[in-house]
């Protein structure tokens, strides 16, 4: 299966080549969403906005929602320097969706940015937190997009399905998906049953197929 460690930034395989990331087989060989990107694109560029700069300062704020979420789990401060005023105020709220969530709820971090490279598929992945919900073991990923995507629910799946193969005695009770918002303090859960999880895990697959079979033609 490979490997699976904390705080991996480099995803590479035993034979030293890099593997691509679940994020990167779904981004380049699903295009469900092609239209509605093209489409967001030229509305930006018709009101005088940067497309490239927009989403590179919406990644940057999920960065940093990521790195708040990450560090309160360990006791730890965030050190904001490398981000703009206006990500860190939105990082914030997103942030702050988050306490809200942890109060209404019993979850409890057991590991976050995990790390799982594998070996047989020759892909990798980094799961935002693996925790427990009451007695339920679940992966979560953090997300701070306006909606619920089904590259989501495919990522999610795909990443259930890599650390069970890792770790076969683990028992993933649901995936779960939890956005927050950048404008005010509100958090959405959204959980990914079995059921869609094994459907997850079958589309990535032939995502996956189909990704390597490119070198052929």
């Amino acid at each position: 299966m490979g490997n699976l460690s904390l705080h991996g930034n480099n995803y590479v395989l035993l034979d030293g080549t890099k593997a691509p990331s679940v994020t990167t087989i779904i981004g380049q060989n699903l295009g469900w969403n092609k239209n509605v990107l093209i489409n967001w694109a030229k509305r930006q560029t018709m009101v005088g906005k940067d497309a490239d700069k927009v989403l590179q300062d919406a990644a940057d704020t999920g960065t940093l929602t990521h790195l708040l979420i990450e560090n309160h789990q360990r006791g730890l401060d965030t050190d904001t320097k490398d981000f703009t005023r206006n990500q860190t105020e939105k990082a914030m709220i997103a942030f702050s969706g988050y306490l809200k969530w942890v109060e209404k709820t019993n979850f409890k971090a057991l590991a976050n940015e995990v790390v799982i490279v594998d070996e047989e598929q020759r892909v990798a992945g980094t799961i935002d937190c693996i925790g427990k919900m009451g007695d339920d073991l679940v992966v979560i990923d953090w997300k701070t997009s306006k909606f619920l995507y089904k590259e989501h629910k495919i990522q999610i799946s795909k990443y259930i399905d890599m650390y069970e193969r890792k770790q076969p005695k683990a028992q993933v009770k649901y995936g779960m998906v939890l956005r927050f918002e950048k404008e005010e303090c509100k958090f959405h859960q959204h959980k990914i049953q079995r059921d869609k999880i094994e459907a997850g895990i079958k589309i990535f697959d032939t995502l996956l197929e189909l990704h390597n079979s490119k070198s052929l033609i």
